[in-house]
């Protein structure tokens, strides 16, 4: 039995993102356990083996209280990272990952567990937008609705933007992927999007690659990248 703990799904939540674990559950419920950690109770990955960690997209206020948390546990999730436990870490929920989160004349201190930071921009309209990527040979697909934009080398990036834009305007390098970490800005049911992904995810947990639904869900991938590759401009060629 796989262990697939979801954190804080009363907190973090915002676009359904606690759906792409509902989902990975339907694909082998056999074979996979859930669970629901409350932000008030420790986590199972404190004490105990678990095989996927997911925390999705949460406000900015909710931010520096999931900081507050998981500071407790950085050496706890840094060891898991390294043993190549799997995390999935949609929304700006990445940024908590990074050395800090500026906020104007304000610096809230990341876990730092990767070299680079997020900047805010509050003062300005949320920024939205869609986005195709490669992540190897797989073709991805996100969307985005933000204040903040991340900057960094991302040399250990997760997404190769061919169409929208990465961490930040500037760049076409999107996420974080170190072993099995996998951080993403895009937001919504992560897995349900990108059906060729959550095969792979289920291969990394060492089950078979089925898909609830598989061939509805694949229909609905080729249709909505079919759109997006009609509607999005091409990525700027810049790393």
């Amino acid at each position: 039995m796989k262990k697939v703990e979801l954190l804080f799904p009363e907190l973090c939540n915002i676009y359904g993102e606690s759906y792409s674990v509902t989902y990975l559950k339907r694909c082998s419920p056999e074979n996979i356990q859930v669970i629901e950690t409350n932000h008030k109770d420790t986590p199972a990955f404190v004490s105990g083996d678990v095989d996927m960690v997911y925390l999705g997209c949460l406000t900015e206020r909710k931010q520096e209280i999931v900081l507050s948390i998981l500071k407790n546990y950085k050496a706890r999730i840094q060891e898991l990272i390294e043993k190549g436990v799997i995390f999935l870490i949609t929304g700006n929920a990445v940024e908590l990952f990074g050395r800090e989160i500026r906020d104007g004349e304000k610096t809230i201190e990341g876990l730092g567990l990767f070299d680079f930071y997020a900047v805010r921009y509050m003062n300005r309209d949320r920024h939205n937008s869609q986005f195709i990527g490669k992540y190897g040979d797989l073709t991805l697909l996100g969307h985005r609705s933000q204040f903040s934009f991340s900057y960094g080398s991302f040399e250990n990036n997760f997404i190769d933007i061919e169409k929208g834009i990465g961490m930040n305007p500037d760049t076409n390098r999107e996420g974080i992927c170190v072993n099995k970490f996998f951080g993403t800005y895009s937001l919504g049911p992560f897995l349900i999007l990108n059906p060729h992904f959550t095969k792979l995810l289920l291969e990394k947990l060492g089950l078979e690659p089925r898909l609830c639904f598989e061939k509805e869900i694949l229909e609905a991938y080729d249709y909505r990248l079919a759109e997006l590759t009609r509607t999005i401009q091409p990525s700027k060629k810049r790393r």
